[in-house]
């Protein structure tokens, strides 16, 4: 087997909201950890495929996909990604949603301090960690992906068409994927990662040790008051300030006029202010 096609990101695009839909299609089969992340953080990725491709679940006649956001961590995790996954299958697909930036700096920020991988208030993390912006130059993490493996092999999705009209994105993918476009679960109210649904736990949490694993099987009860991180959830989103968007957006405005053009769209709304954060 090989993984035929990659949800590459943007973070906080509804990338999960996406895993999902797809994962219900009858073509498609989905890898169990939806971000193993392999490409980039294997350093010997040739000599343990058979550890990653065991994340599937092997089907005749499925497309397998994969959704590690990481991969547009450029420059952060692996410098040549691209020419890694290019050798590993030259037909790949890949799929990336974008965002509006403001707003997606914001949920990004209020994913990782929940997580505990920040302390600092949304105005400190954006200017200590570039972190924030570089995810945002959307232009900058595709282009190497549309130049490596052909712009037909490339599909950009906007977020907002995403929620708004998503029979017609849909619709779009499947043409994409060569899959039939009426196959999908119902899909108009699937939110996988919304604030809403659940309480995020600290990240220390994520690989506890045999007592505690133990403890989160047969006492979840008692779990859940250990790793309760009720004090970290926000009652409402943080403000970023109007000086603060304006740098960032000022930051961008190069990558958003790139942007326009490779998805041929108007983007002109993402270099205003957004006075709901």
């Amino acid at each position: 087997m090989k993984v035929d096609f990659i949800i590459v990101g943007a973070q906080k695009s509804a990338t999960s909201s996406l895993f999902v839909i797809l994962n219900a299609h009858p073509a498609l089969q989905g890898c169990r950890k939806k971000e193993p992340q392999f490409f980039c953080t294997t350093l010997d990725w040739r000599s343990n495929l058979e550890e990653y491709h065991r994340l599937f679940d092997v089907a005749e006649d499925k497309l397998y996909f994969e959704a590690s956001t990481t991969y547009t961590f450029y420059p952060i995790k692996n410098l040549t990604i691209w020419d890694d996954l290019y050798a590993y299958n030259p037909a790949m697909k890949f799929i990336y949603m974008v965002r509006n930036p403001i707003p997606r700096i914001v949920s990004a920020y209020m994913h990782l301090y929940e997580r505990g991988y920040t302390d600092f208030s949304l105005s400190e993390a954006i200017v200590k960690n570039r972190f924030y912006v570089d995810t945002s130059r959307y232009y900058t993490q595709i282009i190497p992906y549309v130049r490596k493996f052909g712009r037909e092999n490339v599909l950009l999705i906007d977020f907002d068409n995403f929620n708004q009209n998503r029979s017609m994105v849909l619709k779009d993918v499947a043409a994409f994927l060569q899959i039939d476009p009426t196959k999908f679960d119902d899909y108009q109210e699937i939110k996988a990662n919304a604030t809403a649904k659940r309480r995020k736990k600290h990240y220390k949490w994520d690989n506890p040790n045999l007592a505690l694993k133990a403890v989160r099987k047969f006492t979840p009860p008692v779990w859940e008051q250990i790793t309760n991180n009720a004090h970290r959830a926000f009652s409402e989103k943080p403000k970023l300030a109007v000086a603060q968007q304006q740098l960032i957006l000022h930051m961008l405005e190069l990558e958003i006029n790139e942007l326009e053009k490779l998805m041929d769209k108007d983007l002109s709304h993402w270099k205003q202010i957004d006075f709901s954060v």
